[in-house]
């Protein structure tokens, strides 16, 4: 019994320890979880703790422009030594052009020289974006980096010299270079990005994308040239409402006039197809529409034309498509179904009905009909009810030699889906506002 008092009074003492009492580090551990600006206040708490900030492994400013905090990030980036940081974001707020400086400089030191591990900027701007210098990005220790609302004007985004750079996410982002490039992302994600890259001669061309593993979400302008990745593992693209590539004169491609810029002025894909190509060699692919948006002819017709030349999906294993692929009927689908022989699961999101649903037999003639997938375990259709419109598509693809009882058709409640895209779509209005501002402008300079 005596034994036990002891250690209940050893544990009220343990309990009972000043915070004080606690090693540097296990502060330090602790103050990094605070934001940059409460973190520098503890040091009027005593003289232990009048340097002990110095020493935190982050720097988080959030909700603060960049005026404001300007002593303050001077002091915990420029004058840091060389203590180095694990996590640096910088959210600022009321951003303008001439403050632009003062950002870049904490930035390209906090990767320079404070071996930032993940890097996040993100800017709730009113009437500019913030433009990153056109710099070489070089660290030897960036894992992640982020960047929101930020306009790219280097001539190429070559992360070749981050060789530990594992993810990169970027939104609402302006990119004027010819090329992004790395050898170790893991992880691209890009959502709601303007491509406006021009060659030598001022003429449009496209931003060729050069690393393992792409995450593609949302983007205006001229549909984006993937090069070879044979260890592509997973594919997600989804566009935007605003693509440049649409024929003029033909819903056909080719349509023989000079004059037209979505077939002529981008000379990249006039022997072949601008991304499905490229993409062959993935195992999971995701080819969608951003539910956000409005439903537009010119996004459809990348795949009409792509098609043409649609290569064979040789890994690929799970196949996700949404009705905006069926915008020309099932020939898109059919086609790449024919071409994926080792494929395993299909998912079709049947939310919104097509304009085109199922063209006549006739216009399938081209194809083998039916085709047979020997792995294929399964077609999983997602909707809000079984119409006719569904049940046509049901059976389109059972004629082409996919057993019915390999489709399952799970309904999804109305009230679900439309909690979803609401959230979506009033976070994005938010978002596009100042957005649109800003792509109006660039267009609007570009033709003059």
């Amino acid at each position: 019994m005596a034994g036990g008092n002891k250690k209940v009074k050893k544990a009220m003492e343990t309990i009972a320890t000043n915070i004080n009492d606690l090693p540097n580090e296990v502060l330090q551990y602790i103050l990094s979880f605070l934001s940059t600006r409460e973190v520098v206040k503890t040091c009027v708490l005593s003289q232990r703790w009048c340097n002990i900030w110095k020493f935190v492994p982050t720097v988080h400013v959030t909700n603060e422009t960049i005026q404001h905090c300007q002593k303050l990030l001077d002091h915990v980036i420029m004058q840091r030594g060389d203590v180095s940081i694990d996590t640096c974001h910088l959210e600022f707020v009321k951003y303008f052009r001439r403050e632009n400086r003062k950002a870049n400089k904490w930035i390209f030191h906090a990767l320079s020289v404070c071996k930032v591990k993940e890097l996040r900027v993100y800017i709730q701007f009113q009437d500019f974006f913030l433009t990153i210098t056109n710099q070489a990005i070089i660290s030897g220790y960036l894992r992640k980096l982020e960047l929101d609302s930020v306009k790219l004007e280097a001539n190429s985004l070559d992360f070749t010299s981050c060789p530990l750079l594992e993810e990169l996410q970027m939104g609402y982002c302006i990119i004027y270079a010819r090329k992004i490039v790395s050898k170790s992302l893991k992880r691209l994600k890009m959502e709601t990005m303007f491509f406006e890259t021009e060659d030598d001669d001022g003429w449009p061309c496209r931003l060729h994308i050069s690393v393992p593993n792409i995450t593609l979400l949302g983007f205006d302008g001229w549909t984006p040239l993937f090069e070879s990745m044979p260890y592509l593992a997973f594919a997600i693209v989804t566009f935007n409402n605003k693509c440049y590539d649409t024929c003029q004169y033909s819903s056909f491609w080719d349509c023989g006039n000079e004059d037209c810029e979505g077939c002529y002025a981008i000379g990249d894909h006039l022997n072949g197809s601008v991304f499905l190509h490229h993409l062959s060699h993935t195992t999971h692919m995701e080819l969608t529409n951003d539910c956000r948006m409005n439903m537009n002819d010119s996004i459809s017709t990348i795949f009409d034309r792509d098609l043409k030349w649609c290569p064979l999906f040789r890994n690929l294993k799970t196949l996700l498509l949404n009705e905006w692929f069926l915008e020309n009927g099932l020939r898109g689908v059919l086609r790449i179904l024919q071409h994926s022989p080792a494929l395993e699961k299909i998912t079709l999101k049947l939310f919104m009905e097509p304009k085109k649903i199922v063209e006549s037999e006739e216009s399938y003639g081209t194809m083998e009909q039916p085709f047979v997938m020997n792995h294929l375990k399964k077609i999983s259709v997602k909707c809000q009810k079984e119409v006719m419109w569904v049940k046509k598509i049901i059976m389109t693809l059972t004629q082409f030699g996919i057993p019915h009882q390999r489709i399952c058709v799970k309904e999804i409640p109305r009230s679900s889906i439309i909690s979803e895209m609401t959230y979506l779509q009033t976070e994005h209005n938010l978002r596009m506002k100042p957005y649109k501002c800003v792509i109006s402008d660039l267009k609007a300079k570009a033709k003059r």
